[in-house]
Parts: structure tokens; sequence; C-alpha cells
């Protein structure tokens, strides 16, 4: 298996998706981070009409927060040490993209 990714529509308004990917080791720095990152944004925002899509990455992880930039995404939140994970406290940033600013990117 290359990697797993998860779509989850916000109960509240269903017009909000926030997405999750994950890459084995083994197939890391290949492009299919990139590849499964634009299928799923495209699904959701030109046929499922999605009016933002978030995610929530480690703010240790260069290598993901640089994938998201690279899309159009923009940070929008820091949370620090908010999240404890493998015997440590760890931060994470949320990014964000809005359907003006993928038909924008898709130009």
């Amino acid at each position: 298996m290359i990697g797993d990714c998860a779509i989850k529509l916000n109960q509240e308004d269903p017009r909000i998706a926030e997405i999750g990917i994950t890459i084995s080791h083994l197939h890391q720095r290949n492009g299919f981070a990139k590849e499964a990152m634009s299928g799923i944004l495209a699904f959701l925002f030109d046929e499922k009409k999605i009016h933002r899509v978030v995610e929530t990455v480690d703010a240790e992880n260069i290598a993901s927060i640089n994938l998201l930039k690279s899309i159009g995404f923009r940070q929008e939140g820091h949370f620090i040490e908010n999240i404890f994970f493998k015997g440590k406290w760890g931060s994470e940033l949320q990014f964000a993209m809005l359907k003006r600013e993928w038909d924008y990117n898709q130009l």
C-alpha cells in the first residue's frame, strides 16, 4: 500500500471538508502525495461543490507544509503543544483553501 487518505465533512456545514493524507515512508518523495491531494481537491471542489477544505499537519513536518503551500493552501492557525503523541507534546498547523482559490490556481 502506498498510503491512505481521509475526507471528513463538517457536521454543521457539509460544504466544509477536512482532509488528511499519509504516504508510506517507502513511497515518499515520489510525487504521490501531490497527485493524491490534487485529485482529492478536484473531486471536492469541482464535483462535490465544497466551499472550503482544511488540513491540520504536524508543525515539524516540513515536507507536508511545503506540499500544502505548493498546491495553494494558506496557513490559518498554529496550535502550540495541543496534541500529546508518542510521549511528547506536539504542535500543529492548520491550512485551508477556498473554492475560489482552487479555481484561481487552476488557471
